[in-house]
């Protein structure tokens, strides 16, 4: 059997597992997400949701669903679990069509990533007719072999309309900058610049930790960004104005707030870190619960990385560190220089599954002009 036709075969499998009533809870609430109304009322945006829960959802396991599904079929050849597990490298974009490839593909330009792909469908002719040159789709793609399958349900948007689609990339690249990191030299760029922001912070600033009110969390991104363009030797940048999307509320209503700019993580911020450096000056404030409910946070939010409990460590010593997490964790055999890094791995577990990707993004001169038609609009 041709290889595409197999993967087309083994796509339908999957969906069909995946829509099992076993998964009804988790797939459920990725809809609800998706519609907060509880309507369904758009195929590729439900697609998008079912593709993402296939390849990205992570289980309670902490598995994924197409991990799951090679587990459980023991009748699966060693092709057919290495083509289901290529498809954890699953691409969404905004694909450009360029022109026609063999007679039932594609070639197609992704304008998130800026890479290439030759992209068929296991439905042959029929399944790419009416992505003709100019054409824009909206939708996913995963490996087969050297070529890409589209895979769910995407939307194609003629030629005429290009423009206007794809005037919603800047909002794309914002909410999924992981999805530009495909490309490595996207990648290597993005590092390179939050290495020179990070160079530009520390001068700025005298050190890569600061603390300062909530209320001026703003104002101090607003400094750097100056400074940055700058040090660029741009005295009119984008940044001499207010240009920032809202903060969350949580940063700008607090007391204090750090932000920390790590070699590794980038810029993060950390939300009453005064209080937690209080609490390893003297461990027995965990035993308050604004203290320890602070540290905890840090400890078991999957949403903050390791930079704050590591920096917290450093500057405290690890005598500090073993007594915070005896009375914590109430475990009175604690040690941290033996068993904090497993205490790390485990909460913080997405983190360590792959280097921290860039929290700045670059822009090609096409995607800085979307954003700038994107603010005048």
């Amino acid at each position: 059997m041709d290889q595409m036709a197999r993967a087309g075969d083994l796509k339908g499998e999957l969906v069909n597992f995946a829509l099992s009533e076993r998964f009804d809870g988790p797939l459920s609430e990725l809809v609800l997400d998706a519609f907060p109304g509880g309507v369904v009322n758009d195929e590729s945006a439900l697609s998008a949701v079912i593709e993402d829960f296939l390849f990205n959802h992570r289980l309670e396991s902490g598995s994924r669903v197409v991990e799951r599904f090679v587990a459980e079929r023991r009748d699966l050849d060693e092709a057919d679990r290495a083509l289901l597990l290529g498809w954890l490298d699953n691409v969404q974009g905004m694909f450009e069509i360029t022109e026609p490839y063999r007679d039932d593909g594609v070639v197609a330009f992704n304008h998130v990533d800026e890479l290439t792909y030759r992209v068929r469908s296991n439905m042959g002719a029929e399944g790419v007719e009416a992505l003709t040159p100019g054409t824009v789709m909206i939708g996913g793609i995963v490996p087969v072999g050297d070529e890409w399958m589209i895979s769910g349900t995407p939307t194609a948007f003629p030629a005429d309309q290009a423009d206007e689609v794809l005037a919603g990339l800047p909002g794309i690249v914002m909410r999924f900058p992981e999805r530009v990191f495909r490309n490595p030299e996207k990648l290597a760029q993005a590092r390179e610049l939050q290495a020179e922001q990070r160079r530009a912070y520390i001068d700025l600033n005298g050190g890569d930790l600061i603390v300062v009110p909530g209320e001026k969390v703003h104002q101090t991104l607003m400094a750097l960004y100056r400074h940055i363009y700058e040090r660029a030797g741009s005295t009119d940048g984008p940044w001499t104005e207010p240009d920032l999307p809202p903060l969350p509320e949580a940063w700008t209503t607090a007391e204090d707030v750090a932000l920390i700019y790590d070699e590794e993580d980038g810029l993060g911020f950390y939300v009453d870190y005064p209080v937690a450096q209080r609490a390893f000056a003297d461990p027995d404030l965990i035993r308050r619960r604004p203290y320890r409910e602070v540290i905890s946070a840090y400890l078991r939010d999957e949403g903050i990385s390791p930079v704050p409990i590591r920096r917290l460590v450093a500057e405290a010593g690890p005598a500090a560190a073993d007594r915070v997490f005896r009375k914590l964790l109430k475990r009175s055999g604690f040690s941290w220089e033996r068993d904090g890094e497993d205490l790390l791995r485990r909460y913080k577990a997405d983190w360590y599954a792959e280097p921290p990707l860039p929290r700045v993004t670059p822009s090609s001169p096409a995607l800085s002009q979307r954003f700038q038609d994107a603010k005048r609009s």
